[in-house]
């Protein structure tokens, strides 16, 4: 299951892996943390495949028969399989807790670094190199021993972001690498350059002036500045799902205490920004020359003045509003990121609990179909997990966005599964009728039966 979603992030990032002239450890590294990264979603799926393929192929082989004749019960039988996934999931517990946020630290650090690094400097003959920031050279023909002797050059310089306004051919070229690769060097002979001028007059501009020159020996250098390998392993920010449980409570705990001062000071804000007044009562200055004042305020004005009061009072309207939605944007951010902290200390402890409830699935199942292998048992296998993962994946964006608890986006898809898982285990136990494959055919033959009928009718 590992290498299966290994897989996954190959065919995901080989455009950013491949062609970079990445030394091979760093790959071989990245995959490792990546492999671990994936124990998560694999650990399950392997707990529930390999517990239908065991029973499956026990009743393929009529052992489960064998050993119920000898009174061996089938929750006799689960006592070994709960002890080894008791210690799978302890297991599973403290890989999640030290070893995963690690990995993720370092993978996903090591991950940008390479997706960073420009791709090897590779010129091919008859194709358009555009590696070098700024320039695009094509070439015809690499010879000479170290394959640095060049043929029919073609070079367009971008420096100036204009387009194709200046060109430089050459019959032939040496290119070449400064001792400390920080520059490529190509030594041109026997060509001419052309560029374009952009008039600043607009009469200049229907002559579109540009000038040619000719030369017998240039030399051009090149920046390979972003050819640079650096340290690979540079390590950036670490994010919510890079942390142990314990850094993840005290960071929700800072994280809440941050958030409870951000509330008290946007609550204060607000009150200020419309309680301008620090009195009950407002004395406003009304003009003499305006007799009685009127219970209609903007009426105590002239109508310039009172133009100027509306839109004084939408001005600072708008100003409130905009100041409410920063605040309440930050507030809801700072909401979610909690949320996401405390979701991922959920999964830690649920990809314990997933183990057993997939256990408890999987084995009666494997029981019921008595197909062991790798046939019906990974159909049926990646049935019931893509449909947790998906329920998964469903609650815990419920989670995230606020409209569940963390609690419960983590922990209600195992819950669900859990009745299943139970009552199949004491179904198949007990013998019960409708546990057998043999029931299920003869509903399946009940309803095909009339359809049979009826296609035949219409024929």
């Amino acid at each position: 299951m590992v290498f299966f979603l290994l897989m996954q992030f190959v065919w995901k990032y080989v455009d950013d892996l491949v062609g970079k002239g990445i030394e091979w450890y760093y790959i071989l590294e990245l995959l490792v943390y990546i492999s671990a990264t994936v124990v998560p979603l694999a650990l399950p799926l392997a707990v529930l495949l390999s517990s239908l393929m065991t029973f499956g192929a026990f009743g393929e082989h009529n052992e489960l028969a064998a050993m119920r004749s000898s009174g061996i019960s089938l929750l006799r039988l689960f006592r070994v399989l709960v002890v080894f996934v008791a210690m799978l999931a302890i297991g599973a517990f403290f890989f999640a807790d030290r070893v995963i946020p690690v990995a993720q630290f370092k993978g996903k650090s090591l991950l940008r670094n390479i997706t960073k690094k420009k791709p090897a400097l590779n010129i091919r003959p008859g194709i358009f190199y555009q590696g070098i920031e700024g320039y695009s050279l094509k070439i015809s023909e690499k010879t000479g021993p170290e394959k640095n002797e060049l043929k029919n050059i073609i070079i367009y310089d971008h420096t100036a972001k204009l387009g194709n306004v200046k060109v430089t051919t050459a019959e032939s070229g040496i290119m070449e690498i400064t001792p400390d690769n920080r520059f490529m060097i190509i030594h041109l002979d026997n060509g001419q350059s052309y560029e374009e001028h952009l008039p600043t007059k607009r009469s200049d501009r229907e002559r579109k002036p540009f000038s040619t020159s000719v030369f017998d020996r240039a030399v051009i250098r090149f920046p390979l500045d972003d050819f640079q390998s650096g340290d690979m392993r540079k390590e950036t920010s670490k994010d919510f799902n890079m942390l142990n449980n314990n850094q993840l409570l005290d960071a929700v705990d800072s994280l809440g205490v941050v958030l409870s001062d951000a509330r008290v000071h946007f609550a204060t804000s607000m009150k200020e920004r419309f309680s301008p007044f620090s009195g009950d009562t407002v004395v406003l200055n009304i003009p003499d020359t305006l007799g009685k004042p009127q219970e209609d305020i903007l009426q105590n004005f002239d109508p310039f003045r009172r133009k100027l009061i509306a839109e004084n009072a939408l001005r600072l309207a708008r100003s409130n509003r905009s100041f409410y939605d920063s605040k309440f944007t930050e507030l809801h951010w700072r909401e979610r990121t909690i949320a996401r902290h405390a979701i991922e200390w959920h999964k830690k402890y649920s990809l314990s609990f997933v183990c057993f409830v997939l256990l408890f699935i999987g084995a009666p199942l494997g029981a019921i179909i008595r197909k062991g292998g790798m046939g019906m048992p990974v159909v049926i296998s990646v049935f019931i997990f893509i449909t947790f993962y998906v329920m998964s994946i469903s609650f815990e964006k419920m989670g995230r966005e606020l409209i569940w608890h963390a609690w419960a986006s983590m922990w209600i898809t195992p819950f669900i599964f859990l009745p299943i898982g139970l009552i199949l285990t004491y179904k198949t136990a007990n013998d019960a009728e409708f546990m057998g494959m043999e029931f299920w055919s003869k509903i399946g033959r009940t309803i095909i039966a009339p359809i049979k009928k009826l296609v035949a009718k219409k024929k």
